[in-house]
């Protein structure tokens, strides 16, 4: 009995001395190890997002904003003032439990309520106080309270990490326009702070590691009010469009596409970029979103009101004879005086080109031939240079390159990431070319089509832009730009040279179109107070017949250029019926605006 006793107590004292030395070494030895995994089970690191940077027109009008907004979300787990707070709220439904397999849930619960009014918060405060599992999320949400300019502005969405390097979920990355395009300027940079937490995962205290720095304001060229007016002249150009429709016997438009690009010829400051049609940038950024809204919008292959159209390229069609105009005169292919055939046909190759007009309109000199968009003189003129039938020659080397010189073919960078290069087609670019069409190398047919802005020449209403302000300033090329000011840096304008000799020429072949043909019903001096050059373009497309593009580039006032802009129509008919009435309603608009009594005649 006395050994199993003293056995007893062998065994006992035994493991006592275990636990005492591993209490020893848990408290003596391990202290640190367990002093820090206690400090890293009770504080988490929170990312501190950015306010993100306003965009502003040129008048300080808010374009883009920020504001807070707070949002119920739901951890998992009892939530005993569910019920209260569902009569507090107007809502209904059940809990919710948060979706494991996204991210953000996992990250921060499932959310309950989007958008709790402001004058709700502190009831809703009170009612999540003492509950773990509930809790008030403070959010920032993106508002365009104009929704101005959609597609130049833009829009926002929550970022996805794995495309949006160096991002979180909870953060907003631009997805287009200026948002896109000056996205590290606005974003700013995130801060990170220490967050301690109780046993139920609610916070107790918090410390700044690092505090965010908000994204820098960006300050646009654009003036609101003439943008407004541009997008109020796109929705009216339907009119136009299907009064057309109807002269042609083709079936009515319930929706124009097209756009308005308005420009400071002396600066290049971009004062209006409209687009239509257009879309409620809201409907990406406000939540709870509505899929059905966003989807109609992203599936709309139709319209495609996400695309800004003032930077997509179309064919320019009879504005690139203008730049056909200036090779002709720059490189000594003709002078002012110079007169073509403006022939109803012309005929080469064995095959017969028609010019517009149905009946010969005699001898035509370069003024006219701009001015009443004579075909047939381009072509009688590219046929008299030199080895012009060998293909490649010497004439069409010089329209691309005085295309080029222009800007045609490459970026304005305009400051949108849409913005499209164009093309002006050359003997590598056929060379290119897969196809039958392509495997004689560069034809005469092929200059035909391209002095008269057919065939493969893309232009941008954006390029044209440019390029009838460069006309309009003999030969000084202000290079387009949308942003005025990022921050505190003021942003310069972009000023180069065109050389050339015959500007007077060239601008007075615009002119003579509102003073000896018909467009002066529109815009001449006996019904607009304003003189104004330009030069219409109808294109040719796809669709085939009369589903033409129209276009209309112009400025005024002529002897002092104030303005240039360009009208686009996408299949919108004939330019002098569509392009050159809605350029007169949009002058109307400005000059207005600029104090000028404008007749209210079409």
């Amino acid at each position: 009995m006395l050994v199993r006793m003293r056995l007893m107590l062998a065994l006992i004292f035994t493991v006592l001395a275990l636990f005492t030395a591993r209490l020893m070494v848990l408290q003596l030895v391990r202290t640190d190890e367990f002093a820090a995994r206690s400090q890293q089970n009770a504080t988490e690191q929170q990312r501190i997002i950015p306010l993100r940077g306003r965009i502003l027109a040129r008048d300080g009008t808010v374009l883009a904003d920020d504001r807070v907004a707070y949002d119920l979300l739901y951890r998992g787990g009892p939530a005993p003032e569910w019920e209260r707070l569902k009569a507090l709220l107007g809502v209904d439904g059940e809990l919710r439990q948060p979706d494991r397999s996204r991210p953000e849930e996992v990250n921060n619960g499932a959310v309950l309520v989007w958008n709790i009014p402001d004058t709700l918060v502190p009831a809703v405060e009170e009612r999540v106080a003492g509950n773990p599992n509930l809790y008030l999320r403070e959010r920032i949400e993106r508002t365009y309270p104009t929704n101005l300019a959609a597609q130049t502005i833009g829009y926002t969405a929550q970022a996805d990490p794995t495309r949006n390097i160096g991002y979180s979920t909870d953060d907003l990355v631009g997805v287009t326009g200026i948002e896109a395009s000056y996205e590290a300027a606005l974003f700013g940079s995130a801060g990170l702070r220490r967050v301690a937490v109780d046993n139920r995962g609610t916070e107790v205290a918090s410390q700044s590691l690092w505090a965010a720095t908000p994204g820098l304001d960006v300050v646009l060229t654009i003036d609101p009010q003439l943008q407004r007016h541009a997008e109020d002249v796109l929705v009216g150009a339907l009119g136009y469009v299907n009064e057309d429709r109807v002269r042609v016997g083709l079936p009515e438009e319930d929706v124009v596409r097209g756009a308005i690009v308005a420009m400071d010829p002396r600066t290049g400051e971009v004062l209006a970029m409209a687009s239509t049609p257009t879309f409620d940038q809201n409907v990406f950024t406000h939540r709870p979103s509505d899929p059905e809204n966003v989807q109609a919008i992203l599936n709309d292959q139709v319209n495609k009101p996400l695309s800004n159209r003032a930077v997509e390229a179309f064919a320019p069609a009879s504005t690139f004879k203008v730049v056909t105009s200036s090779t002709l005169l720059e490189y000594g292919y003709a002078t002012r005086n110079t007169v073509y055939s403006c022939s109803a046909r012309f005929r080469f190759g064995n095959i017969t080109w028609r010019n517009w007009a149905t009946f010969d309109k005699g001898g035509y000199t370069v003024l006219d031939a701009i001015a009443d968009s004579c075909n047939t003189y381009f072509w009688n003129a590219a046929v008299n240079t030199p080895n012009f039938s060998v293909g490649w020659a010497p004439f069409i080397e010089d329209v691309v390159e005085r295309a080029r010189a222009f800007g045609f073919g490459s970026l304005t960078d305009v400051g949108l990431i849409e913005e499209k290069t164009g093309l002006i087609p050359d003997e590598a670019w056929v060379d290119a070319q897969p196809g039958e069409d392509f495997q004689h190398g560069w034809l005469p047919g092929f200059t035909l089509n391209t002095v008269i802005g057919q065939g493969a020449v893309l232009a941008t209403p954006i390029q044209t832009a440019q390029f009838i302000s460069t006309l309009a300033m003999d030969g000084m090329m202000a290079r387009p730009h949308l942003v005025k000011q990022v921050g505190e840096q003021v942003m310069e304008p972009v000023i180069e040279y065109v050389e050339g000799d015959h500007w007077q020429t060239l601008q007075d072949g615009m002119a003579l179109m509102f003073t000896d043909y018909p467009s002066a019903n529109i815009l001449g001096p006996r019904v607009f107070p304003r003189s104004v050059a330009g030069k219409t373009g109808t294109a040719q497309t796809s669709r085939g017949g009369d589903y033409t593009h129209a276009w209309f580039m112009g400025y005024s006032p002529v002897e002092d250029p104030q303005i240039a802009f360009v009208v686009f129509i996408e299949h919108g008919g004939s330019s002098s019926r569509v392009s050159v009435p809605l350029a007169r309603d949009f002058l109307a608009g400005y000059w207005s605006q600029q104090g000028v009594e404008v007749g209210s005649d079409r």
